[in-house]
């Protein structure tokens, strides 16, 4: 503390203030890691999860519509109109293919996710050889029966299977959502817990910081000014604490110090000399007083020899 005191006015202000900002910077730290983080779960569970679980959604919708339309080729007798549903399946396989690419491209860091991918794009790779090779042709070839007996066996069971690995896809991410979901509450909470603790030890810091910069600053210059205001009316007897301090304020209190001390000498001073002149003053009004004396008796013996000698002028007239 010995250190602070010596330190001058500016340097005080300076540290003080200083420390004010270090705390805010750190608050603002803070803030922003937790924004930050929060941000990173936000766009991790939207640009991820909800993104992967929109995709497979979208997988099984357009496995379905092709299900369906391999299903309404074999009630249709126009050829045409066979044709048109199988360029839509081949158009929504190739949906899926690029789909299922950038669910493997996502997911390659989740190796549960990835490996149940993989499965899932085998069975249909298998799924549209078969179709695509022997389902449509047949179909072509009017052979629904056969065509049929493809389409409620196997292709049945590895639809099944497509639709498991989906649904328990579906089912992951949705778990996966919630977690981060969940990490992404509890990131916020705590950050707004660290950010209201360090934002109250800010404030508290601060009284106390502002608290001791009156108590070492403000009130020795408020003392000063009292001490000047009796000094000006005439009150020498005030006096000041010794000061040891450094800084600006510590000088100013023994400079005043020092200088009501010269103000009671030369009172003194004066006091003493006041005395020496009334006691010459006194010496020389009895010094006045004796001549005064001596001049009246002077006077009288002027006096009485003019009678005199006006008398020897009478009696040398009477002569």
């Amino acid at each position: 503390m010995r250190w602070f005191l010596d330190l001058s006015t500016r340097g005080k202000l300076f540290t003080g203030f200083g420390l004010m900002v270090i705390l805010l910077v750190i608050v603002a730290a803070i803030a922003y890691n937790g924004i930050t983080a929060i941000q990173a779960s936000q766009k991790s569970l939207y640009e991820q999860e909800l993104v992967d679980a929109l995709d497979i959604k979208d997988v099984r919708s357009n496995q379905n519509a092709q299900r369906a339309n391999v299903a309404t080729m074999m009630l249709l007798t126009g050829r045409a109109d066979q044709e048109a549903l199988h360029n839509d399946t081949k158009s929504r396989s190739k949906e899926v293919d690029e789909t299922v690419r950038r669910l493997l491209e996502r997911n390659k860091d989740n190796p549960k996710h990835y490996a149940m991918l993989e499965e899932f794009s085998a069975i249909r790779k298998a799924y549209r050889e078969i179709r695509d090779d022997q389902v449509v042709p047949l179909i072509y070839a009017e052979k629904i029966d056969d065509a049929k007996k493809l389409i409620v066996g196997v292709q049945a069971e590895r639809n099944a299977k497509m639709r498991a690995i989906a649904d328990q896809l579906v089912d992951e991410i949705e778990k996966t959502a919630r977690a981060a979901l969940i990490q992404s509450e509890q990131t916020a909470r705590e950050a707004v817990r660290i950010f209201a603790t360090m934002g109250i030890i800010a404030v508290i810091l601060g009284v106390a910081m502002t608290m001791f910069l009156t108590r070492i600053l403000a009130d020795p210059l408020r003392e000063i000014s009292g001490a000047a205001e009796r000094i000006a009316t005439g009150d020498l007897t005030v006096s000041l604490p010794a000061s040891n301090r450094a800084d600006e304020t510590g000088i100013l209190i023994q400079t005043f110090r020092r200088m009501v001390g010269n103000l009671r000498d030369v009172t003194r001073e004066i006091g003493e000399g006041v005395n020496v002149l009334a006691s010459s003053a006194a010496e020389i009004t009895a010094s006045t007083t004796q001549v005064a004396a001596g001049s009246a008796e002077t006077a009288t013996a002027v006096s009485q020899t003019t009678t005199t000698v006006e008398e020897v002028k009478q009696t040398a007239q009477v002569s």
